[in-house]
């Protein structure tokens, strides 16, 4: 399936080897915005899913995610253009360590869909085991990144 309706956006998803899946959806549905945030952040943004839901859930000003695949990089910025949000989102093509060499902002809530196979075995697919392997982005990596950029009321979702 190439592309993914929800009630008021879509998402394309032929350019990504991760396609839509339950535990992106579930996280998106769950993360809390009870410090009503005005800015957040989406690690390892993939299509753009948590973000746009993020974006239809929240009054949030600033949403920012971080893709480091090419390919993912630009499915989700087109998922953001054409989205009734397009003005509050923004995808950086950067990875998490690069993201956070010159931090600009923090965040009231980050969030990420982390990798979290830790197996020895791979795909064969490279842009399928860089989304779903921990190698590519360390889940300390990411404690980090939360210990950094996050605001003083900011929650941390993965």
């Amino acid at each position: 399936m190439s592309s993914f309706q929800f009630k008021r956006f879509t998402i394309q998803q032929d350019k990504c080897a991760m396609k839509v899946g339950t535990d992106g959806v579930l996280l998106g549905a769950w993360a809390p915005l009870d410090n009503h945030p005005y800015s957040i952040l989406d690690i390892g943004a993939g299509t753009g899913l948590i973000a746009l839901m993020l974006a239809q859930r929240s009054g949030a000003e600033q949403i920012d995610a971080i893709e480091i695949d090419d390919a993912a990089y630009e499915q989700a910025v087109d998922n953001f253009e054409n989205s009734p949000w397009g003005d509050r989102l923004f995808c950086y093509h950067a990875g998490l360590d690069e993201f956070m060499e010159e931090p600009e902002d923090e965040y009231d809530l980050i969030i990420s869909n982390p990798p979290f196979y830790t197996e020895d075995y791979t795909t064969g697919n490279e842009q399928r085991d860089k989304a779903r392997f921990t190698e590519s982005l360390p889940f300390e990596d990411l404690v980090e990144a939360a210990g950094l950029l996050l605001s003083e009321k900011g929650v941390f979702c993965v």
